[in-house]
Formats: C-alpha cells, structure tokens, sequence
C-alpha cells in the first residue's frame, strides 16, 4: 500500500511539473512582445496620426475615408483586404489583390472591433493589437503563437 501511495505521489509531482513547463513554454514570446510592443508605441507616440486607446491597442490611420461614407459598427458585416503578420515579420493572413473577405465585425478579435469604427468605407487603417485584445494564450490558430501582438493592415472595403 505504501509502494502504491509513493508512486501515486511520485506521478502526480511528475504531471506537475510537466505542465508547468508547458506553461512556460512561450514566456520568452511573451516577453518579446511586450518588450516590442513598448518600444514600439513609444517611438512612435508622437507621430500626429498614431493612437492608443486606454485598453492597450494601438492605430495610425492612413486614410479615414470620405467622412459621407459610414463608419462601421459592431453589428456590420466588413468587407476588408488585410495582412496580418507577427512581431517578426511572418504573415498569418493576407487577403488583397482582386479578393476581399467578409466577417461580422462582433466575430472579428477586440482590436478590429475597436479600431474599424475609427474609419469610413474606403479607409485605411493599421493596427498594432496586444494579445489580451487578439488571441490571447489561445493556441488554436498554429500560424499564431499564443501572447502574439497582432499587426494588421486593414483597407475598409464596405460595411453594412
């Protein structure tokens, strides 16, 4: 019974200790994001068209569109052309050229959803989203790491 209860104990210490480094296994990212995303929005908060919001996101508008054009709102559907990439320079999605992509923008991550109503139909917008407003520790999407800042550049098609 004692050999039974030791290696009971001995397996549960050992499960343990494995997730823990689990847990750890992309706290280096983690920390480069952060550290990027820092660096970043302090060399460029000075620029006259460069924002961050008070949840942590960060936009430079490129063009707000004609101001007759509507804004979208969280109920739209958005036609877009975007490229999102990482930190390091992999793109994970990229939709221009002759195509578009359509979404609800309330099934769209927090920083688009933030960020899209800032511009007209016809505008133009890059975003600079920290994890807590994008993916977050999901590891779902493999192209995206868990804790990545999202960089996407956003043309607004429509919105209806």
């Amino acid at each position: 019974m004692k050999r039974i209860s030791i290696g009971f104990l001995l397996t549960f210490m050992l499960l343990i200790i494995l997730s823990a480094c689990k847990n750890d296994e992309w706290i280096d990212w983690k920390i480069a994001n952060d550290q990027w995303l820092t660096k970043f929005v302090e060399a460029h908060k000075k620029d006259s068209n460069f924002y961050t919001t008070s949840t942590g996101l960060s936009y430079q508008i490129i063009n707000k569109g004609w101001e007759k054009n509507r804004q979208p709102n969280i109920n739209d559907y958005v036609v877009v052309q975007y490229k999102g990439s990482l930190i390091n320079g992999n793109v994970f999605d990229n939709v221009y050229g002759d195509s578009t992509a359509t979404f609800s923008l309330s099934g769209t991550v927090a920083g688009w959803q933030e960020a899209l109503p800032k511009i007209h139909n016809g505008g133009h917008i890059k975003l600079y989203i920290p994890s807590n407003l994008g993916y977050g520790t999901s590891t779902s999407y493999t192209k995206i790491p868990p804790n990545s800042v999202l960089i996407f550049d956003i043309n607004l098609m429509d919105s209806y």
